[in-house]
């Protein structure tokens, strides 16, 4: 085990936790294999670009080198790149208003997704329970754990800004960016324990799970689009002197840190100022507080992390998924795997990781193009909705469907694919065949049917039409994009650890088979406008009965 350089630290400390009544080579020998095991878990950003040069040697052998050291890499990237609003001259309260903002945000998320391997730890408590650990001693382990963890991460995602702070405001500026940043990640922690409490509380683990996993979600999309919206969104003029906070303003933390900087550095003592600098030094206080009063039903709660709560909705699922796979399969066969695929789409926890950001990419992309095209003209409102051809944009939300074919070959349950060996069928098409429509059916029409909704609050109920066009267009794309991919038995493969398995050219082509169903659609209206999207719709409608009735499905 690696002699941390936190281990030699806490050495020099060791007669003060003996006197405590810790027995110090015990919660060292535990802190030390935590820490081993974190090096090794790759989480957060550092998880959307795996890849390198691993070879399938050493897939089951993570290297210490791909884990906590590349996600602490990201966070210092996330830091640096809000740093820039340092640069920037302007009032303290927007300027540092931004920064925080920025930064906590990205604490949030990431404290929901990474830090909950931390504080929601419970592998320990079946090996350590059963052996003659003092449960002060445990208790100490963990609770450092989380506190080096804690510092880590506020280190790598302050750094940069503070350096630059120091550079460009001074000392004191820098001293109370770094307070502020401190103070922040406290409330952030605090409120993060205190969700978990809530919700273990009044669910069981399998919610809680479930949440952690769409809040990595969320904090991937964010990564994706939260660029597009910021930059657009970001109204530069509010950084001219004179500017002048609203109350309604102050109800945001990253604003009470940043009304510090007025009231103490440029010595505006009015109560819009110090009231909510004193929020943010008394609220995470109190806080830590509060949470170390409720550790211990804290510890309790945990408890439910470690069995299975069997829930109710199950069996009204099953039903709901069963009348769908008659309405839209066949075959007993095709309703069958349509039923099983739509039970893995549910309960696979990697899948929807790998999977769902791509399905709120593609809800956010027709609207980011929409507001692309009205930017050139510097209002939204500038756009035609009476009889433009706007609308077409809402193809890009089609653009999960090469993502959600190609990834419906992977599970973290794959060794469970002799299953297919064993089902009597005379025809594999009917898996690829229901397990596409449990896609369609689950994922892809319940998004399309959102993003019509407001496209047609938009541009009003002429483009019913051309919306039933582009959801025939969609359906097609599904068994074209698995003709073009190379085909893989549904969720019979690990998940790819690099890029290399991506499916590159392939994509591409089933991303331009998009875009000349796009192009082809816009053309119908340009040279034959009133009747032509009807006669598109019936040959979309009769390209989608030949395919989906197995012309693309036979072995080539």
């Amino acid at each position: 085990m690696n002699n941390y350089r936190t281990l030699r630290v806490l050495d020099r400390m060791r007669l003060l936790f003996e006197r405590m009544g810790i027995d110090y080579p015990v919660m060292r020998r535990i802190l030390g294999l935590k820490l081993t095991l974190d090096k090794r878990r790759t989480t957060g950003a550092a998880a959307l670009f795996r890849g390198g040069n691993r070879s399938s040697d050493s897939e089951d052998q993570p290297s210490e080198k791909s884990g906590i050291g590349r996600t602490l890499f990201f966070y210092a990237l996330y830091g640096a790149l809000s740093s820039f609003f340092l640069l920037i001259d302007g009032p303290y309260m927007i300027q540092v208003g931004i920064v925080l903002a920025v930064l906590l945000f990205v604490m949030m998320t990431s404290m929901l997704s990474d830090f909950s391997s931390v504080m929601l730890d419970v592998r320990d408590k079946s090996i350590l329970h059963t052996k003659p650990v003092d449960g002060r001693t445990l208790g100490m382990a963990k609770a450092l754990h989380i506190l080096i963890y804690f510092a880590q991460f506020s280190l790598a995602l302050g750094a940069v800004p503070v350096l630059v702070s120091i550079v460009r405001q001074g000392p004191a500026f820098a001293g109370l960016l770094f307070l502020s940043l401190v103070l922040g990640g406290l409330l952030v922690a605090v409120f993060t324990a205190l969700v978990y409490l809530f919700v273990l509380k009044l669910f069981d683990g399998e919610t809680l799970k479930d949440m952690i996993n769409y809040v990595q979600i969320a904090m991937t999309v964010f990564m994706m689009i939260g660029y597009q919206v910021a930059i657009r969104a970001m109204d530069f003029s509010r950084f001219a002197d004179g500017f002048q906070p609203g109350w309604w303003e102050l109800a945001l933390p990253p604003l009470w840190y940043s009304a510090s900087f007025e009231w103490l550095l440029n010595g505006r003592g009015e109560a819009v100022y110090v009231v909510p600098a004193l929020l943010g030094l008394m609220v995470p206080l109190l806080g830590a507080i509060l949470f170390y009063r409720l550790m211990p039903g804290f510890e309790r709660s945990l408890e439910k992390l470690s069995g299975t709560t069997s829930r109710r909705r199950g069996s009204r699922i099953k039903k709901w998924n069963r009348m769908l796979a008659t309405l839209f399969c066949r075959s007993k066969e095709e309703q069958a795997f349509y039923v099983f695929a739509s039970s893995m789409l549910a309960g696979e926890r990697e899948f929807k990781l790998n999977v769902y950001p791509s399905l709120g990419f593609s809800i956010a992309i027709p609207f980011i193009f929409l507001f692309s095209f009205a930017a050139g003209s510097g209002d939204l409102m500038a756009v035609d909705y009476s009889a433009g051809l706007g609308y077409l944009n809402i193809y890009a939300c089609a653009i999960m469907i090469p993502t959600l074919v190609m990834m419906m070959k992977y599970s973290g349950g794959f060794k469970g694919s002799w299953i297919y060996n064993t089902a009597p069928l005379t025809n594999v098409d009917v898996i690829y065949r229901g397990t596409l429509k449990a896609l369609l059916v689950r994922l892809f029409l319940p998004l399309f049917l959102v993003e019509s909704i407001l496209f047609v609050l938009l541009f009003g109920m002429r483009i019913v039409p051309d919306l039933l066009v582009i959801l025939a267009a969609s359906a097609l794309l599904f068994p074209l994009t698995l003709r073009i991919l190379e085909r893989e038995l549904p969720f019979s493969l690990p998940f790819p650890t690099s890029s290399r398995e991506s499916g590159g050219l392939k994509m591409f082509g089933a991303m331009l088979l998009l875009g000349m169903f796009a192009a082809l659609h816009y053309g119908v209206l340009a040279f034959l406008p009133g009747f032509g999207v009807w006669l598109l719709l019936a040959v979309m409608l009769a390209g989608n009965f030949w395919i989906w009735h197995g012309t693309l499905f036979a072995k080539g």
